[in-house]
């Protein structure tokens, strides 16, 4: 008597909670060893969220930062020897975080050198509102939020490498990007500076955030630095196109209004799935800001 066995499954096809349909993936390294894994035959390996540090040494570091800033203020050192002391530093701070990452965090959950980009913007940042303002209800503020900034961010690229980057992160991410660059282009743009200086910290800073920011668009690494270039181009010829008479309050939150916008219409157009309703949506930030910039300088 014959006996009817039920087809075994094929060899090498097991599902995972991770290729479920319409999951979306987070691109970090440890996606691309998984894939280099897979097509070896090797077993994979799943990472927690225990697997990333908890960013107490990042906290501490951006801590002294801070305090190492606040203490080289312009007020003191003068502009010139304060941005150039405080420049270095934010350098210095970079590569420390970069090598600190490099023993600390495992090969497939080491952040790239992007997770930099938007703490060195926060201390820029910050030594923006020292220098114009001596306010401590502004000054404690800034210098917190940047300490977290550079606390956090490499936790978060962290957590982008191992492909745990959730709808949250993103959105922390986000928005420290819009908080870190808004007292940039109140500098740029309402500040004492030359148009040449304005041009160069416009310049410099929307770069770095908007690689950031369009990093966590999962857009490839060359993509996402030649789009932020293309926006900080955009953004640092309105130092030149804008009157000089106008600069307040008023035009720079425009202008970051108008930021926010580019990086969405690049993100949109740059990303392999474009959607038409979302280009429209994030060109109506530009059309509409860039209108009421137009009627305030026509009105004088």
């Amino acid at each position: 008597m014959t006996t009817h066995r039920p087809p075994l499954p094929p060899t090498g096809t097991t599902t995972t909670m991770n290729d479920r349909p319409g999951r979306r993936r987070s691109r970090g390294n440890a996606f691309y060893a998984e894939s280099a894994r897979a097509a070896l035959g090797i077993g994979s390996e799943v990472h927690s969220l225990a697997d990333v540090p908890l960013p107490l040494v990042h906290t501490a570091l951006g801590v002294a930062v801070c305090a190492v800033v606040a203490a080289l203020r312009p007020q003191l050192l003068g502009l010139r020897a304060s941005v150039t002391v405080c420049g270095s530093l934010a350098m210095a701070t970079a590569v420390t975080l970069i090598l600190y990452d490099r023993f600390v965090y495992g090969r497939d959950l080491r952040h790239a050198i992007a997770a930099t980009f938007l703490p060195v913007a926060a201390i820029a940042a910050f030594i923006a509102v020292l220098a114009g303002t001596g306010d401590l209800v502004l000054r404690v503020p800034a210098g917190f939020i940047a300490a977290l900034v550079i606390g956090g961010i490499p936790h978060l690229g962290g957590l982008r490498a191992a492909g745990r980057e959730g709808t949250r992160a993103r959105l922390l991410r986000d928005g420290a990007g819009v908080v870190v660059l808004a007292p940039l282009l109140l500098t740029a743009f309402d500040g004492p500076l030359s148009r040449a200086a304005s041009a160069g910290l416009c310049g410099g800073s929307v770069l770095l955030v908007s690689a950031d920011a369009l990093l966590t668009e999962e857009l490839r690494g060359r993509v996402a630095v030649a789009g932020a270039i293309v926006i900080a181009a955009m953004m640092t010829g309105l130092v030149f196109v804008l009157p000089v008479g106008g600069r307040d309050t008023v035009r720079a939150a425009l202008l970051l209004v108008v930021w926010y916008g580019l990086r969405g219409l690049v993100a949109a157009l740059l990303s392999g799935h474009r959607r038409r309703a979302l280009v429209v949506e994030y060109a109506v930030f530009v059309v509409g800001a860039g209108a009421v910039m137009a009627a305030r300088i026509l009105r004088g």
